[in-house]
């Protein structure tokens, strides 16, 4: 999970530029789980750098996951991408072809949740999947 986080922020993240942390506990993806998280946060990270945290030299992301549950039948991994420092947010208008996507890829694909929370600070986005 931290590769692939680390991977697709990459682009966005350049050192000095913004300010980013990436943490959670080693985990390894299904390869379903993986592309679809991978694509998530792909669109994430681009409306960050257009809109967000990711497009001012003061904004700072922070990208979270943790495993719950108690057997293997039950665990979930849960993600929290948390930008501020951005720009004033508010939520969009109209929901785009990105946010469909992601949507589709979480809810149909992996039966999991996908949540927007349009702070003022910042975005903060949350997907819980099976793991």
């Amino acid at each position: 999970m931290h590769t692939l986080v680390t991977q697709e922020l990459s682009p966005f993240c350049q050192d000095g530029v913004t300010s980013s942390r990436v943490e959670g506990p080693s985990l390894m993806l299904e390869p379903k789980v993986a592309q679809a998280i991978a694509m998530t946060l792909h669109e994430l990270a681009t409306n960050a750098a257009k809109y967000g945290a990711l497009s001012v030299p003061n904004g700072h992301l922070h990208v979270e996951w943790s495993l719950t549950g108690n057997d293997q039948e039950n665990n979930q991994v849960v993600l929290r991408w948390t930008e501020t420092g951005g720009p004033p947010v508010a939520p969009p208008t109209r929901e785009g072809f990105g946010t469909q996507l992601m949507k589709a890829m979480i809810g149909s694909q992996l039966q999991g949740t996908i949540s927007f929370d349009w702070r003022a600070d910042g975005l903060v986005c949350e997907i819980a999947v099976r793991a």
